[in-house]
């Protein structure tokens, strides 16, 4: 089974380095041009199933990809980022959680997990899946895929805007 993970093409916020998280915000020109050349590469994949978060900038960049049938899945929505959505950085924002009602990494990670579980259990061998997300699901799915949860480093993991990244789930093995 192949997965790829798709990131969104940039937003206006990416490029001014705000928190996102679940503002339904468009892609602006440079990321439609991002999304364009993973196109152009994923063109010749047919997908078996596409999930999508359900955010216009991910919606977005599936259509520009498939006009295969989508399905919009909310556990792939990005982290809410609570009352610092739209604002710029802030420093040691992972530790005041709590302060800015930030979802937690675990309640991130378990829906993410929920849906991976279900999406592999219903999938075959032979499938190709995309999946239409943001950075920060990125990250949680490269961290369960190759087992870096719950250590913190699995935030190194970098996902371009408009880049995708593909995982194969070895035939009989829990491996990728």
């Amino acid at each position: 089974m192949n997965i790829y993970i798709l990131r969104h093409g940039q937003t206006n916020y990416n490029l001014e380095e705000r928190f996102q998280g679940q503002i339904n915000i468009e892609m602006n020109e440079v990321g439609k041009e991002q999304v364009k050349r993973s196109a152009e590469e994923l063109k010749k994949i047919k997908f078996n199933k596409i999930f999508v978060s359900p955010l216009q900038r991910t919606i977005s960049t599936a259509r520009m990809v498939t006009k295969e049938k989508i399905t919009i899945e909310p556990r792939i929505i990005e982290r809410s980022f609570g009352t610092l959505e739209g604002k710029h950085g802030i420093p040691n924002y992972e530790e005041r959680i709590k302060e800015f009602d930030i979802e937690s990494i675990n309640d991130l990670q378990e829906r993410v997990e929920d849906f991976l579980t279900e999406i592999l259990q219903q999938s075959q061998e032979q499938d190709n899946i995309l999946i239409v997300t943001h950075e920060g699901i990125a990250q949680i799915i490269n961290g369960i895929f190759n087992r870096e949860l719950p250590k913190k480093d699995w935030k190194k993991f970098r996902l371009g805007t408009g880049q995708y990244v593909k995982y194969v789930k070895h035939k009989n093995r829990n491996e990728y």
